[in-house]
């Protein structure tokens, strides 16, 4: 596992704390990577795209996502938020100019920021871009159930007619409000939802193994909650409530992502669509989109849409390739990439 150069809480003056983590050679060039969600975070698989000899990788977690603070704090938390808070990082690590890599809800999180910080930018890769639409949710939300009905109906399954008809309303509704109840019953079928489209996507493929990831994170937790139950003085009754208090924090990390999820997508992003289109007409930043033919989750009208409005994009399709860099086509297309865009630098 790849040891950090750094890593700290960045403060923020309304009271956040992001966590950030610096890998790889300080003296190459900088390249910061905008995880997905909202309301999830980053993690060490995102370090199998680069050859860590040649960048410096910056990963960071967005308000109340992942390790930042206060987890799943929805005050002060805004599109326009987290790209004041992208900017402030740089300044706070004194680089210069950076690669800005961005995935999914990343990808539209990097736009935003390029409208505004352009000059700061070497380069744009987006992958598999998440657009907050009308026209995006309705597909996921609504019209995405011909190809899984099965997935959908489970989504739905206690919703009435008139709910069913606007499922991210009747989502948000229910995680937005009080009853704890009902949070954790819509985080888990929205949780459910995404895994099911994702596993049909990717029927018939082999995954790619995660060498710095989740897997290896839950592996070392397993690991050290064993050598817990087997130390001098350790109860083995004690074992079952360590695997309920374990379950008991992935709910509730499940109710803050799909809480801060449900909160951006009722308010498309927070930004309106057309406006940052025009923005991009008028920035001259180097851009490569990469997207996967078979990527049910982000429409390929979201880049044949984008290229419209960037004028230096180089849009690379990825026979195949699905949403998810668990993908090996998708993997392989970001790894070769940073390898092309770090020979050129």
């Amino acid at each position: 596992m790849s040891k950090p150069l750094s890593q700290d809480y960045l403060q923020t003056a309304d009271g956040h704390q992001l966590y950030y983590a610096e890998f790889g050679n300080v003296r190459a060039p900088a390249v910061v990577v905008l995880h997905g969600g909202p309301g999830s975070s980053s993690n060490l698989a995102m370090l199998d795209w680069f050859d860590l000899r040649r960048w410096r990788v910056v990963l960071f977690d967005q308000r109340g996502s992942g390790k930042s603070l206060p987890t799943g704090s929805l005050e002060h938390n805004t599109t326009a938020h987290l790209v004041d808070d992208i900017e402030q990082l740089r300044q706070h690590l004194a680089i210069s100019t950076w690669t800005v890599v961005g995935g999914s809800w990343g990808a539209y999180l990097a736009l935003a920021y390029v409208a505004r910080h352009a000059e700061r930018i070497r380069h744009l890769v987006l992958r598999g871009t998440f657009l907050p639409s009308r026209l995006q949710l309705d597909w996921f939300f609504q019209q995405l159930q011909a190809l899984v009905p099965q997935a959908w109906d489970s989504l739905t399954e206690t919703m009435s007619e008139s709910e069913k008809e606007s499922v991210l309303q009747t989502l948000a509704d229910r995680l937005l409000g009080s009853d704890r109840e009902q949070m954790s019953d819509a985080a888990q079928r929205w949780s459910n939802y995404e895994n099911s489209i994702m596993a049909r996507m990717m029927q018939g493929k082999t995954t790619q193994p995660v060498s710095n990831g989740q897997q290896t994170e839950k592996k070392q937790v397993g690991a050290q909650d064993a050598a817990a139950r087997q130390a001098p003085g350790a109860h083995p009754d004690g074992e079952q409530g360590e695997r309920e208090q374990g379950q008991a924090r992935a709910a509730a990390r499940n109710i803050h992502k799909y809480r801060i999820q449900a909160h951006y997508l009722r308010h498309t992003g927070f930004i309106d669509l057309p406006a940052l289109l025009a923005q991009l007409r008028q920035v001259p930043v180097k851009t490569t989109l990469l997207h996967g033919t078979h990527d049910w989750i982000c429409p390929a009208a979201n880049v044949h849409l984008l290229q419209r409005f960037l004028p230096l994009a180089d849009l690379r399709w990825v026979p195949g390739g699905t949403h998810t860099p668990s993908d090996p086509l998708i993997l392989a297309a970001l790894t070769e990439t940073m390898a092309r865009l770090s020979a050129a630098a």
